[in-house]
């Protein structure tokens, strides 16, 4: 994986006219588009590209791509971009969106740019990969049978027994495969009315309540210390995760009550010239969702540009033709 530059150097296009923020599988397809249509932009990460994807211990459930790991994806990804002339410029986290009507810009730990338009692509943080969140053992059994994306990873828990913490909709989807599924109540606030226990239950589901203390295990999982009792599983699905910080709110981007930033099917904000794509705008939170949502995004900016473009060459010609008397 390459650090170092950043975009595409400019060509015919003097002036940066798109940052991507996050090189996650969204802001990587918005940016391997992005190249291949010859926009002068800038695409950068707070740490080396991939996002959450690099988390997947195999991916089954996208399109033409089968068997593959996280990582090997995100190399995937990233090659195709490099073949097309342009780098993630990595660990530069972006700290400051200033969002004027027409003035755009993009403060990172490294630089400020100025571009013409912006997509947001930052994904989601998972709470419980930092040390205040997580529960004893969980990152050291990630992939080992601790997962957060049931849509993603159901498929490896066939005829297994598993833990869900958290989304009760990650239940259902695991009902269709596991051999027994157990919810660790009690359900969220957000999913109360939707999903009572009454449901759960009628589905097959076993439902407890208690504190999920900590995962243990040998070189898999094989069990949750919840209450100090120890029950056996074999995987973990928790899904505590945060939609983007203060940052997008002071930015004046609106946002969802979950705290998602709100689109519309082309991937627009609120904010002319500002765009976003992948998980940071909802569920559900697939790469291959995310993989549209990034591509869409770059071609609704390049129409941004190319309309900008139109009239500012409109502008020029009035003036031209105001000077001349015609």
């Amino acid at each position: 994986m390459h650090a170092g530059f950043y975009g595409r150097e400019p060509r015919n296009v003097p002036e940066l006219e798109l940052v991507i923020v996050g090189a996650g599988a969204a802001g990587l397809s918005a940016a391997i588009y992005a190249a291949l249509m010859e926009i002068n932009f800038v695409v950068v990460d707070a740490e080396q590209g991939g996002g959450l994807m690099t988390l997947a211990k195999t991916i089954e459930n996208m399109p033409g791509v089968s068997g593959k790991r996280g990582p090997e994806l995100t190399q995937t990804l990233i090659e195709q971009l490099e073949r097309n002339g342009a780098r993630v410029r990595t660990f530069e986290p972006a700290q400051e969106l200033r969002f004027a009507r027409g003035d755009l810009a993009v403060q990172t730990s490294r630089n400020a740019y100025r571009p013409k338009c912006v997509i947001i692509a930052t994904g989601l943080e998972l709470l419980g990969l930092r040390e205040e969140y997580g529960v004893e053992g969980e990152r050291e059994w990630l992939g080992k049978g601790v997962s957060y994306c049931a849509e993603c990873d159901a498929p490896l828990f066939r005829g297994k027994s598993v833990l869900v913490a958290g989304n009760p909709f990650d239940a259902f989807v695991l009902a269709r495969v596991a051999a027994q599924v157990t919810y660790l109540g009690p359900v969220p606030e957000e999913f109360r009315s939707q999903v009572p226990r009454e449901i759960l239950e009628a589905n097959d589901i076993d439902y407890i309540e208690g504190d999920l203390q900590r995962l243990e295990g040998g070189t898999v999982l094989e069990a949750a210390v919840i209450d100090g009792v120890r029950r056996p599983c074999d995987g973990v699905f928790i899904s505590r995760r945060k939609a983007g910080t203060e940052i997008y709110a002071d930015a004046g981007l609106k946002l969802s009550r979950d705290g998602f930033i709100e689109t519309n099917r082309a991937m627009e904000t609120n904010i002319e010239g500002v765009f976003a794509a992948g998980d940071i705008t909802g569920e559900p939170w697939q790469i291959s969702k995310s993989v549209g949502e990034g591509a869409v995004a770059c071609l609704s900016a390049f129409r941004f540009l190319t309309g900008r473009r139109m009239r500012n060459l409109g502008w020029a010609l009035q003036d031209e033709w105001e000077q001349a008397g015609i």
